[in-house]
């Protein structure tokens, strides 16, 4: 798809989009009312198929919640698994503009708010920025973990002021707990994001 307005860049060669793989029982949906939609109308019938309507009211509800807050973020696209619930890989990928607000390492390293930011080879000549976090739920959440991936892909070019953010939530029952799983899923999330590549007119 197009990015929204507020990702293109005035440059001529400036990305108007970009593809990402996922595995193939993921599904791809834009954060808008309609994905919102196509993706609660999946999921009842896949709980309707493993007879758990119960389930699925409770995820209806969550998405709605997740939908407001991408909203809010101003997100592109959501990626995530389409299973039944026993086997659901427990996470989910987001994409979300990024307009930097001056040199654009020193904003990432802004922005990520603490935690260690990675510099890698983005495999095109370019660079990405890679930072995580471990966090606990809170309220009704609480005592679930989640771990937040955060990669930001800059615009080609010298000086760029804009990007994309690509952010990978694992919900997990703690570090210790999760064990080696953790890991994989982790690892997962850095396979998805390395195959991102900008689309051009």
């Amino acid at each position: 798809m197009a990015l929204r307005d507020e990702l293109l860049g005035t440059a001529a060669s400036a990305p108007v989009g970009y593809t990402l793989l996922v595995p193939p029982d993921w599904g791809r949906f834009v954060a808008d009312e309609s994905g919102r939609d196509q993706l609660i109308g999946l999921m009842r019938s896949r709980f309707l198929e493993v007879h758990r309507p119960d389930l699925f009211a409770q995820a209806r509800a969550a998405v709605h919640r997740q939908w407001e807050q991408l909203r809010g973020r101003g997100a592109i696209e959501v990626y995530l698994p389409i299973v039944p619930a026993e086997g659901a890989p427990p996470m989910s990928i987001v994409t979300v503009p990024w307009l930097a607000q001056g040199e654009f390492a020193d904003d990432v390293s802004r922005r990520a708010g603490g935690a260690t930011v990675e510099t890698l080879d983005a495999g095109d000549g370019g660079s990405m920025y890679r930072w995580q976090s471990d966090r606990e739920g809170r309220a009704e959440t609480e005592g679930v973990f989640s771990r937040e991936i955060c990669y930001v892909r800059p615009f080609p070019g010298s000086g760029p002021r804009r990007g994309i953010l690509v952010m990978a939530s694992i919900v997990h029952p703690g570090i210790d707990a999760a064990g080696p799983a953790l890991d994989g899923f982790s690892a997962l999330a850095d396979a998805v994001v390395s195959t991102l590549v900008w689309r051009y007119r």
